[in-house]
């Protein structure tokens, strides 16, 4: 029923183009299973070499090559783009599967048309029929191609003709670093109208903007509390001086994200971005791993174009993660933008919110390894120590750092993070701006 082996496409030079093929041993033992990897001879032919070949590669780790890359495992970079959470669930509902190894590789032949960076898989996009009968808000059914959008107050009320688009479409996001994991989101674009689309589904020179629209895991108060006062934990972390993209708007329940692996060229192109997880940076072909901080530094000293910016600017977001409450902190909430030109950045940062008042409670993540961290409380001192040799200059700025975490009780007041969520946190902030302040 699916082909055995998968066509990954990169979008480079304004357009699409066929890239390499996965093909795995043994389909039914999903990504845990032996698989090959090798670039198309076009492809290699046209960008291997010292000059293009790391930024045309599909992934930080696979500079473009003529070789066959047999592994354990499906290539880590792979995963970024399978779907998981609540878009996984979703798309197993639509193929009517059950979850496990053998859903893996339909899920990539069938949910990885779309997924955020700059990579699909071509048989996924096949698999796409543009002439697709789907409603309209006013219920009336239309081919996709032909269909007028919807606007924003349908997607606010969740209008059962919404709904069913969305549904049909497969939009809940499935795969990429920022849209895994347990709450619903929907990837859209809007038309250069303001009407409001699936992702994919409008030509590039009809799109005015994209967005990830997030709703609450759950439908208790704090599943609710914790997406709010996200969109108020984006200020903070501006206001912190991290770096940060865009505001989040919140809105009914709904928390409206643009986008940064798009820049859009209204009218004319799009540039996607390659966007590629710390987990995937670091090797690791796995879901749910605790990776310890300590790997997913030394991927980013590896890979990363100015790598003590990046990594003071890491150890900057894993305080304000400690101080606030954000415990979700997996490696695949965090990832890097790699450049055409080739360059490698941290992305901004995202996934940043008061998880600690997540129902089903979540624990910290990805923690410092050994003396660096005790209960779940970093020895910034320790850290900093550990990786002087890329943070030579780093003191200075952390104790700054730590004057600004010692005034976070007014920032976010300033920012509209409710006053529970503050006063939680009151004991965080005297303890580590302390330790910063005192480096």
């Amino acid at each position: 029923m699916y082909p055995d082996k998968a066509t990954i496409e990169v979008y480079r030079c304004k357009r699409w183009q066929p890239a390499g093929t996965l093909h795995p041993d043994n389909p039914e033992q999903g990504y845990r299973g032996e698989s090959s990897f090798e670039y198309l001879l076009d492809y290699a032919a046209n960008y291997a070499g010292p000059g293009e070949a790391p930024a045309a590669g599909l992934s930080c780790r696979y500079p473009v090559d003529f070789d066959l890359h047999r592994q354990a495992r499906w290539p880590a970079f792979i995963l970024d783009i399978l779907p998981s959470g609540y878009g996984r669930r979703q798309w197993l509902e639509q193929l009517e599967l059950n979850d496990g190894p053998r859903s893996e590789w339909p899920l990539l032949m069938r949910g990885t048309a779309f997924p955020p960076g700059n990579l699909r898989i071509a048989e996924a996009v096949a698999a796409k029929d543009p002439s697709r009968k789907v409603p309209t808000s006013h219920g009336d059914l239309v081919p996709v191609y032909q269909h007028p959008g919807f606007k924003r107050d349908d997607i606010l009320v969740r209008d059962e003709y919404f709904i069913e688009y969305a549904y049909q479409l497969g939009i809940y996001a499935a795969g990429g670093s920022d849209v895994q994991g347990a709450a619903p989101k929907i990837l859209l674009t809007q038309d250069l109208q303001g009407s409001w689309h699936a992702e994919g589904v409008l030509p590039d020179d009809k799109i005015l903007a994209h967005w990830l629209v997030k709703r609450p895991r759950g439908t208790t108060v704090a599943d609710r509390q914790v997406l709010k006062n996200e969109a108020a934990y984006m200020q903070v972390a501006r206001k912190l001086g991290l770096q940060v993209h865009a505001d989040l708007v919140w809105a009914d329940n709904n928390l409206f994200i643009p986008r940064f692996d798009r820049r859009v060229h209204a009218g004319e192109y799009i540039e996607r971005l390659g966007m590629e997880s710390l987990c995937s940076l670091a090797g690791i072909s796995e879901f749910g791993m605790p990776v310890p901080h300590d790997t997913l530094c030394q991927a980013i000293i590896r890979y990363c174009s100015d790598p003590k910016r990046d990594l003071l600017e890491y150890i900057k977001r894993d305080i304000a993660n400690v101080v606030l409450g954000n415990k979700d902190n997996h490696s695949r909430n965090s990832a890097v933008i790699r450049h055409e030109e080739g360059h490698v950045a941290l992305a901004p940062l995202f996934d940043f919110a008061p998880m600690y008042l997540d129902p089903e409670g979540i624990a910290r993540v990805c923690r410092w390894e050994g003396d660096a961290e005790n209960a779940g409380r970093p020895e910034w001192a320790v850290v900093i120590e550990r990786f002087k040799d890329h943070l030579d200059a780093a003191k200075p700025a952390l104790r700054q750092f730590g004057q600004e975490i010692a005034r976070l009780p007014d920032t976010m007041r300033l920012a509209g993070v409710d006053d529970t969520v503050t006063e939680h946190c009151a004991f965080s902030i005297e303890y580590h701006s302390h330790q910063l302040m005192t480096l």
